[in-house]
């Protein structure tokens, strides 16, 4: 085989760049996320979003810890529940937004950070040509490994969801939108701010029309699992209860 087609693949935890802007980003962000956390009064309207914003950023540390021992050549086909845990951990800081738990310098900030390692994972490791891992030498461990390049082309890219202009986070918005069942995300809505209008979902949902909310909206309700109070624009939307 051509020596020019070996190349040398360390795991992630040895890649000085990954370790700098996505490990070492994320969990100083989880970190001022806990910090945060540690200054909101605890009360029955609060509890909620302290105990779900917890669990999320603890999913994100835990999926960013693992991703260390990554290859590279891993990383596209790896890397997603990671990426996952990121768009999470947004989606349950914009519905503490909206519920006036967090506000909006804290919320601008928080996600400003997390946008940042999502737009570096997609220019770095998520859109990158797939390699195929092949022992040499009698490598059976440690960092290095060596793969070949097995496509020059790669695979095609999904095309792209209608994403309103203007939201810094768009791109993960989509993912979050292909990632979390739809009913799921609008009942979580539903948890944090009972009675609420579609306009009130549409402020946290924002990667689909409010038409489309009204019509799970009104699946949900044949399910009996979502009840309506009022008429027409008036209507509200809450959990029901069992």
């Amino acid at each position: 085989m051509d020596k020019d087609n070996v190349f040398a693949v360390k795991r992630l935890a040895a890649n000085n760049e990954y370790y700098s802007n996505v490990f070492k980003k994320t969990e100083r962000t989880v970190s001022v996320v806990f910090y945060i956390l540690s200054y909101i009064e605890r009360k029955q309207e609060t509890e909620f979003h302290i105990k779900t914003m917890s669990e999320k950023a603890m999913a994100v540390h835990e999926a960013s810890l693992a991703t260390l021992s990554l290859y590279e050549y891993e990383a596209k086909e790896k890397i997603f529940p990671f990426q996952q845990s990121l768009v999470a951990l947004e989606g349950t800081l914009r519905i503490a937004n909206a519920a006036r738990v967090l506000n909006d310098e804290v919320l601008a900030l928080l996600v400003g950070e997390v946008d940042l390692v999502q737009r570096y994972l997609r220019n770095h490791f998520v859109g990158a040509i797939p390699l195929t891992m092949r022992d040499t030498e009698g490598n059976s461990g440690g960092d290095i490994k060596r793969v070949t390049r097995t496509s020059l082309s790669g695979p095609t890219r999904p095309s792209r969801v209608s994403i309103p202009k203007g939201d810094i986070s768009s791109d993960a918005h989509m993912v979050y939108s292909q990632l979390v069942d739809r009913g799921a995300r609008i009942k979580t809505v539903l948890e944090a701010k009972p009675a609420a209008t579609i306009k009130d979902i549409s402020e946290v949902i924002t990667d689909v029309s409010e038409k489309t909310i009204q019509r799970e909206l009104n699946s949900l309700i044949e399910k009996g699992q979502v009840v309506r109070e009022g008429e027409r624009r008036w209507s509200k939307y809450s959990i029901a209860t069992k």
